[in-house]
This record gives C-alpha cells, structure tokens and sequence, in this order.
C-alpha cells in the first residue's frame, strides 16, 4: 500500500465533515478514490485566469487547456472580461516587486504533508510561496475566506490559514530553513482594479501544533476508512453534488429545523 500523504484539502474537508458541514462519501469519492469532479463556473474561471497568469493546467485534468467563454460576437464574457485585466494586473505586480519566479506547479513533500504551489519565487531576495486566488470576496471580513481578518493579524481558526500554515510547515523543513515567507496574491473577479496582497506569518508555536494537527489528520482519516465514512446528506448539499445522480443517501428535501423559544420570567 502506498504511502498516504496528506494535503491542505483534505485537511480542511476532514474538518468540515467533523463539524458535519460535509458528506463523507463525497470526500471518499474524491481524496481516496481519486474521481475527478467536473469544475464550477468559479473554478473554471480561476483555472483560465491561472493559466493566463502562469502556463499551469488545472489540477488533475492536466490535458485539458482552460478556455473563456465568448459571445456570440466573440468577445470575452464580462466575468473573463474583468479576469484578462486582472491577468495584466498580475503581470504588472510581478514586475513592481521585482519577482523572480522559480517554478510553476511545484509538488512539495516532508514527512506526511505534501503540497501542490502556485508559484515558487525569489521575493525580497528569498525564496518564497505565492498562491493565486481568484474571488469575489476579497474584501468581505464575514465569508469563509476571511482575508480581512489575516490583513487585520486577527488570528481565529480559519480554514484559509490551514494552506498558508501547510505549505509554510512543509517549505521550512524541506529547505531547511527558519522561515519559507507564504503570499496570497488575491484578485476580484468582481472589480478588476481591485487585488491584495497578504504575507502570511506565524510563529514558531503553529508549526509544532501542525505537525500535531498532521498525526491527527492521518490517523483519524486511516481510522475512518476502516470503519467507513458516512454520508451526511442535505437538501442544498446534495442538490450540488455530483454524486447525486447515483446516490442512495441522497435527499431532496428541507429538513425540520426546531427553534426553542423561553420566557424570560
């Protein structure tokens, strides 16, 4: 059997079906069995910007090279429109600070974490992580992404950390160095003047508490596939699966949600 190793994903998917926020079969079909699930709308836009940006293929569709989608007169949509100035803000911000790229697409490993980076690069004279991310929330402190509050050094448990903490974890050990510096260059597929640029930084703490997080991680997810993962259907999870057309455990319904109300007397 070959060795397992475990990626920021799968980090954060074993999170969400902890906390019930995802399906367990869903998680299987895709990090154990390696079915390849057809992109959304977003990834594909992200994937077409990526590739303008770097030459780099989607993840695990490696033969198929991202298309925009066009008018009927031929023109870019506007949502890709916006992207191909985007893809001339990021060339631009290449330029300005003087970024030496290194490598596209490099796959890093150590121990039991392994990772798959946007860009390695020289910044400021060292080596360093850029991840692109395309989003429509780049300003918005509330969402999942939460990219205010790292701007912010406001430091809850949030998921986005987990890829900057895993890549950081896996560089400075497979460099053998104290520090790898982590970029998320961020940019609005909603307004195409506006992108960010956060350096994500931690302290010596979080990389004891990932290697920790790692055995975690991988002996929950081998205690898991012997005892089975389990499907954890909803109504709007299931509606956006692409297990659903063969699922047994599916459903198409809303579930009853109580609501307790007390007096305060």
């Amino acid at each position: 059997m070959s060795k397992r190793l475990i990626s920021q994903s799968i980090l954060k998917r074993m999170q969400d079906y902890i906390e019930g926020e995802e399906c367990g079969l869903k998680i299987k079909a895709q990090y154990v069995d390696g079915v390849v699930f057809p992109p959304s709308d977003a990834q594909l836009l992200g994937q077409w910007f990526e590739y303008e940006c770097t030459g780099a293929l989607p993840p695990y569709d490696s033969e198929r090279i991202p298309e925009p989608i066009r008018l009927k007169n031929g023109n870019l949509s506007k949502a890709y429109e916006r992207m191909s100035y985007q893809v001339a803000n990021y060339k631009a911000l290449l330029k300005h600070y003087d970024v030496k790229i290194k490598s596209i697409g490099e796959e890093i490993e150590y121990g039991d974490a392994r990772g798959t980076t946007d860009i390695i690069a020289e910044v400021d004279g060292q080596i360093a992580i850029i991840d692109l991310k395309a989003s429509g929330l780049i300003r918005d402190k509330w969402n999942p992404l939460g990219w205010e509050d790292i701007a912010n050094s406001y430091k809850p448990k949030m998921k986005v950390l987990t890829q900057a903490i895993h890549y950081k974890y896996i560089a400075k050990n497979l460099f053998q160095t104290d520090d790898v510096p982590f970029y998320f260059w961020i940019f609005s597929t909603t307004n195409e003047k506006d992108n960010r640029i956060i350096k994500v930084e931690v302290d010596e703490d979080e990389y004891t508490l990932h290697e920790r997080v790692l055995n975690d991680a991988k002996k929950y997810l081998e205690e898991t596939l012997e005892r089975g993962f389990k499907a954890k259907p909803s109504m709007l999870r299931c509606r956006n699966c692409p297990l659903a057309h063969s699922c047994k455990e599916k459903t198409e319904f809303a579930e009853v949600e109580k609501v307790y109300y007390t007096s305060q007397l």
